[in-house]
């Protein structure tokens, strides 16, 4: 075939693409719930609510009101967050309390919007971390953590986990703590769970595991040993005069690793969530999981079991500029 021929196709197929406008009618919008509820703690709840794929942005719901139930009695009213308002999405809290075992039910509504409610039992008990920490570099000069999360979950039933490591810096003046940062980035050393290369997932080969969810499917009643690392400093100490007396500052760094136990609802959320952000034009659509009747998002628990570090000390010999 020769190349004015090709020229001759191509122009051709391109003349027989046309836009045509969507005349069909749009589906009704809905409420979007998330609440990840842990136990001995105020329930928190984000609500916004869907958008058509021809906005341009998401407007939030309109008079908003809801409760909390708990083992099936009212335990509060949601009443608005105003100091946290994230664009379209409004925070709202109960005064309610949830405890280890208890049910928990959260009903929403809002102008022109179907009813959403969502619910979950919240779990007996933690499931024990041992964290084994080695540090690499000098003493005054701390390059990296490496941790060993010793799991001991021997439960003979499904477990489900997400594992975040905090990386806290934060400025100590005279015991007040000040300009409080966290970042939540680390590498899991090839962990087959953290990576998602374990017969659990789907399309093995090509899902990263951003948000490091696994399951206890493959260590079931023997436990499981993860090995991680984050990059880290020391915390340093310094002194300086200030109005005629002695100031003493600490720049703190300090890793917080928290092994949270999570619902499966919400793991299969967040696991298509990672499915729907890998979507082509090809592909069969992703169904995000959601278990909000009326609506969609997720109510969830958490139950973390957290093990803190905090970096050694180092002396400071130059003040830092501006003190």
């Amino acid at each position: 075939m020769n190349r004015s021929l090709l020229v001759a196709l191509a122009a051709a197929l391109l003349s027989c693409e046309s836009v045509n406008e969507y005349t069909g009618s749009l589906p009704p919008l809905k409420l979007v719930l998330y609440s990840f509820i842990e136990a001995d703690s105020l329930v928190c709840l984000d609500v916004w609510q869907t958008r058509h794929f021809s906005d341009e942005f998401s407007a939030p719901p309109t008079n908003v009101t809801g409760e909390v139930y708990i083992n099936g009695q009212l335990a509060g009213d949601l009443r608005p967050v105003t100091s946290m308002t994230f664009g379209s999405r409004l925070r709202y809290l109960a005064d309610a309390r949830p405890r280890p075992g208890d049910h928990v039910r959260v009903a929403v509504r809002a102008d022109g919007l179907q009813e959403a409610q969502g619910e979950v039992t919240l779990p007996l008990e933690s499931v024990p971390i041992r964290v084994d920490s080695t540090l690499v570099g000098r003493p005054d000069k701390i390059e990296q953590a490496r941790y060993a999360i010793h799991i001991n979950d021997k439960a003979r039933e499904r477990h489900y986990y997400r594992l975040v490591v905090e990386t806290q810096t934060y400025d100590l003046v005279d015991d007040l703590q000040y300009s409080l940062a966290s970042a939540y980035a680390f590498n899991p050393e090839n962990d087959p769970l953290l990576i998602g290369g374990n017969h659990t997932w789907v399309n093995e080969d090509v899902v990263p595991n951003r948000y490091r969810i696994f399951t206890n499917e493959t260590f079931e009643g023997v436990g499981y040993t993860m090995r991680v690392s984050v990059g880290a400093r020391n915390t340093y100490r310094f002194e300086y005069q200030s109005d005629g007396h002695t100031v003493t500052q600490r720049q703190v760094m300090r890793h917080r690793v928290k092994l949270i136990r999570i619902d499966p609802d919400s793991y299969l959320h967040l696991k298509s969530l990672m499915l729907l952000e890998l979507e082509q034009g090809v592909m069969e659509p992703v169904q995000v999981h959601t278990n909000v009747r009326g609506g969609a998002g997720v109510i969830g628990y958490v139950l973390p079991s957290v093990v803190t570090f905090e970096m050694p000390e180092t002396e400071m010999v130059e003040v830092p500029f501006g003190y």
